[in-house]
C-alpha cells in the first residue's frame, strides 16, 4: 500500500520549484528549457534508456518510471517534492498528468470532462449538434453493420474512430462494401468499439487556435490545412497562416465555435478545432482539441503575435495564474506576415536512414526542426517523421523557404530512396495569401467608414 502525505499539508514539504516531464514528446525539451531558464529544477520519467527518450538528457534528473504508473509516480512525487506535472504533446501522458496532478492536488489546465471531448469525437459532434453547431450528418451502424443500417447511409462517407488523432484509422468509402471494410479497420485500429460514420466533405479545411484564461477565449490564429496536389488530401503538408476567408470565417463560425469550447468547459490553456468549407459553401465543425497541435503552429505564434504557448502552460501548471490581461489580441484579418510548419510525410513504408541536408537548413537560423525519430527507427507510409517551422513576411518568402527546403532536405530510407512528400503549389498559396490581404484591406475600410457614420 502506498502510504500519502495528505495535499493539504504536501506544500510545507516543498523546498524548492521541481517540475515532472512525463516522457519524450514533441515540445516536450522546449518546455524543459523554459523551466529551467526559470530557475526549476526538471525530472523526465518514462521506462526509456536517455538515448530514446531524449528530454532525459536535457533534465537535471531523470527517473527509470513508466508513466503509466501513476502510484509509484505519486509516492516519488511525494517524496522528492514536485512542485508540477507537465507533459509534451502525447494525448496519453497528459490523462496520465491530469490524474497524477489530481492526486497531488497540484493544478492542471485540462480537466477530465472537458478532456472527454477530444477523445471522443461523437461526444463531441453530440454537444455541437445540441448548441446548433453545422456538423456533418451522421450514420449509426451497428457492428456489424445491418442491412437497413448500410440502405440508410449516403456516400461518400468518412469513418474513423472516436478517439484517435492523426489520420489514424480513417478510411473514405464510396459504397457499401467499402464501408464495412472501413469500419472493420477502424476497430482494429482502437480499443474503442465506438465509430463516426459521416458525410464526406469536400473543401478546403482549417484548424483555428484559441488561448484561454478565467474562463476568457481568444481566437488567435487561423491556420490553413494544405495537401501537395494529388496526394491525399488529409496528408497536410503544410499549416499555415497564408490564407484567405479569415474574415468570413470569424464572422460566420468562429462565434459558434467559441459558444462550443465555452459548452465544453475550456476555461485555461490551448485548444484549437479543425473546420472545413465544404463544396455547398458553408462551414462544418469537424473536431477538436484540447492540447497543443503536433504540426506545431503555436511555435509560429512567438513571433508572429508575441505569445509563447508553452510558457502559457508551463507557467498554468506551475501555480502562476493567466489573466484575461495577458491574452494577445483577437485575431481579425489575415496577418500579413506569416508562419508555416512543413510536414514531412512519407510516401512508403521503411526504417530512417538521414536527415539529409538538415544541417545545412539548420544553420541559417530561419528554420527549427522537431522529431521523434532516429537512425532505425521503423516508420509506416503516411506518416510525418518531422516538422520543419519557419516565419516570413509574406507568401513569397514563405515559397522560398519551401522551395529551399526542397531543394535541401532529403529524408533518406535504408534503401537509399528519398521518402518525403514535398510540396510545390506555390501559385496557389500566392493567391490566397493576396485575396486574404485584399479581404483584410477591404474589412478595415468597411469598419472605418461605419465608424465614420457613427
Amino acid at each position: 500500500m502506498v502510504s500519502k502525505i495528505p495535499s493539504s499539508s504536501y506544500t510545507a514539504f516543498i523546498l524548492m520549484e521541481k517540475m515532472l516531464m512525463l516522457g519524450t514528446s514533441l515540445n516536450s525539451i522546449e518546455m524543459i528549457d523554459y523551466a529551467r531558464s526559470q530557475g526549476i529544477y526538471t525530472i523526465v520519467t518514462d521506462y526509456l534508456p536517455p538515448e530514446k527518450s531524449r528530454a532525459k538528457l536535457a533534465a537535471d534528473e531523470y527517473w527509470m518510471i513508466n508513466t503509466s504508473e501513476l502510484d509509484l509516480l505519486e509516492k516519488k512525487c511525494r517524496e522528492e517534492g514536485v512542485t508540477s506535472v507537465v507533459c509534451g504533446i502525447s494525448e496519453f501522458n497528459l490523462e496520465m498528468a491530469m490524474e497524477l496532478c489530481r492526486r497531488i492536488g497540484l493544478p492542471n489546465y485540462c480537466t477530465p470532462e472537458a478532456w472527454s471531448f477530444s477523445r471522443d469525437k461523437e461526444k463531441f459532434k453530440t454537444l455541437c449538434k445540441g448548441i446548433g453547431a453545422p456538423v456533418a450528418t451522421d450514420y449509426h451502424v451497428s457492428f456489424p453493420p445491418t442491412e437497413e443500417e448500410l440502405d440508410a447511409v449516403k456516400f461518400p462517407v468518412v469513418v474513423k474512430p472516436v478517439d484517435l488523432s492523426g489520420n489514424r484509422g480513417i478510411s473514405y468509402c464510396y459504397d457499401k462494401e467499402e464501408l464495412c471494410e472501413a469500419i472493420d479497420y477502424a476497430r482494429s485500429c482502437s480499443k474503442n468499439p465506438k465509430l463516426v460514420v459521416e458525410r464526406m466533405l469536400k473543401g478546403r479545411e482549417w484548424y483555428s487556435y484559441y488561448a484561454m484564461a478565467e474562463g476568457e477565449i481568444r481566437l488567435i490564429g487561423l491556420n490553413a490545412m494544405i495537401s501537395e496536389p494529388g496526394e491525399l488530401k488529409n496528408l497536410y503538408s503544410l499549416t499555415t497562416t497564408v490564407t484567405d476567408k479569415v474574415d468570413r470565417f470569424i464572422t460566420e463560425i468562429n462565434p459558434k465555435i467559441e459558444e462550443v469550447l465555452k459548452a465544453v468547459g475550456c476555461k485555461e490553456g490551448i485548444a484549437w478545432v479543425q473546420v472545413m468549407l465544404d463544396e455547398d459553401d458553408k462551414f462544418y465543425i469537424i473536431e477538436m482539441g484540447y492540447r497543443l497541435p503536433g504540426d506545431l503552429p503555436h511555435l509560429q505564434y512567438p513571433d508572429m503575435f508575441g505569445f509563447d504557448s508553452l510558457k502559457w502552460i508551463v507557467d498554468l501548471h506551475r501555480g502562476i495564474p493567466n489573466k484575461v490581461s495577458d491574452l494577445p489580441p483577437a485575431l481579425l484579418h489575415a496577418p500579413e506576415n506569416c508562419g508555416c510548419s512543413y510536414s514531412l510525410w512519407t510516401n512508403k513504408e521503411g526504417t530512417l536512414a538521414s536527415f539529409e541536408g538538415l544541417d545545412t537548413l539548420l544553420a541559417t537560423g530561419d528554420y527549427k526542426f522537431y522529431t521523434l525519430y532516429q537512425e532505425g527507427d521503423h516508420f509506416a507510409r503516411h506518416r510525418p517523421v518531422g516538422v520543419l517551422v519557419f516565419t516570413g513576411k509574406d507568401a513569397d518568402e514563405i515559397c522560398s523557404h519551401i522551395d529551399k527546403i526542397n531543394s535541401t532536405l532529403r529524408v533518406f530510407d535504408t534503401e537509399g530512396d528519398d521518402v518525403m512528400i514535398k510540396y510545390t503549389d506555390f501559385p496557389f498559396l500566392r493567391e490566397i495569401y493576396t485575396k486574404g490581404q485584399e479581404e483584410a484591406v477591404a474589412a478595415a475600410t468597411h469598419s472605418e467608414g461605419n465608424n465614420k457614420q457613427d
